[in-house]
């Protein structure tokens, strides 16, 4: 039976990075997959103003969302290294987006990344959650590594078959790769992957997260 996918992406290329292997996937499986950019990384380029920036990775991510065959895309167009400040807009805006496709399983960056906009993800996709109007149910969570890699993880998933368009998804995204070389870094971490924990030639790996909000109790 298909599953519902949504992949949470704090900027531009994190959806690629992370989980494009698991997208590919999911697609030939025939599960719809659905892409929601938090921000549209305003801050990704020197010398150019925000507005052409966005202007510039939006068209690339809708490049790499051809290649990865996705169903659909939303930009939220929270600002970029401000996901953090903006959890309840950025929670009610994302609540939309699981009204019109309840997931069965959500991606977002796991919570020990570096940047502060991909630690910022799972609250603001728990905080959605709990908004939702219209049942969503309780999709699994499964966290994905861009620039910090897991030091633990609970799932891996052998993506040799679907690298090279996984790698071509990853290369729409030109304006990045001009300033770093990351799809030879992603590459290698997926052969990584792939010999340490699939016996395989590429894998990527994932972390389960709880998607309950946690509040704390009385002190």
């Amino acid at each position: 039976m298909p599953q519902t996918v949504l992949v949470v992406a704090p900027h531009p290329d994190d959806e690629s990075i992370g989980c494009g292997g698991m997208i590919c996937l999911h697609r030939r499986r025939g599960d719809p997959v659905h892409l929601a950019f938090l921000t549209s990384g305003e801050h990704g380029m020197v010398g150019v103003s925000e507005k052409s920036v966005r202007s510039i990775r939006e068209a690339e991510a809708k490049e790499a969302a051809q290649v990865l065959k996705v169903n659909g895309i939303d930009f939220l167009r929270l600002p970029d290294y401000g996901v953090s400040e903006n959890i309840e807009a950025g929670a009610e805006a994302l609540r939309r987006v699981l009204e019109r496709h309840p997931p069965d399983l959500i991606y977002l960056p796991h919570p020990g990344e570096s940047h502060p906009d991909h630690k910022a993800a799972l609250l603001l996709v728990r905080t959605a959650l709990t908004l939702a109007l219209a049942p969503v149910g309780s999709p699994e969570l499964r966290g994905y590594e861009v620039w910090s890699p897991l030091l633990r993880h609970d799932w891996t998933e052998d993506i040799s078959q679907v690298m090279p368009h996984k790698l071509r998804a990853v290369r729409c995204y030109r304006s990045q790769l001009q300033q770093l070389r990351y799809d030879r870094a992603i590459r290698g971490l997926n052969v990584y992957r792939g010999i340490t924990v699939a016996g395989s030639d590429y894998a990527e790996v994932f972390q389960y997260c709880d998607g309950r909000l946690l509040t704390k109790g009385p002190q």
